[in-house]
């Protein structure tokens, strides 16, 4: 029963790391990188500094699933500092990021979409609003 509660959080974690390298986040993200007429922004950042986090649970659970009593022998799988250090340390330039990027956003002369259902837009010009078809997750 044990094995089969990994496989379902593996087949979940998987499915989340499809949806953020994939998704709408990693849109935001390149739209964010580019820096066109168009910027979508809705706290990408901080989502995609969770990436390592994911990988090192996915690999974890992994390990878990393929090692026999790998929760008993106390493995050095996540005492490793490096590895922490790697993981960890994107978490608080994510958020960071988050409180930075609308004030550079709006040095760069971009400015909000004044819609409700297109706040997380930013734009150059305010006429480009009303071209933008909003977009959903699914």
């Amino acid at each position: 029963m044990f094995k089969l509660h990994l496989v379902f959080a593996i087949l979940f974690i998987l499915g989340f790391l499809e949806f953020l390298l994939f998704g709408a986040v990693m849109h935001d993200f390149v739209s964010l990188i580019k820096m066109g007429d168009i910027i979508s922004y809705d706290k990408t950042c901080i989502l995609i500094s969770g990436i390592p986090t994911i990988f090192y649970l996915l690999f974890f659970l992994l390990f878990a699933l393929f090692q026999k009593d790998a929760f008993h022998r106390g493995h050095k799988f996540m005492s490793n500092s490096y590895i922490l250090l790697f993981i960890l340390i994107p978490i608080p330039f994510g958020f960071i990021a988050n409180i930075i990027v609308p004030f550079v956003l709006m040095s760069n002369s971009y400015t909000n979409c004044p819609q409700e259902n297109l706040s997380s837009y930013y734009v150059k010009d305010v006429v480009l609003c009303e071209k933008i078809k909003p977009r959903t997750i699914f």
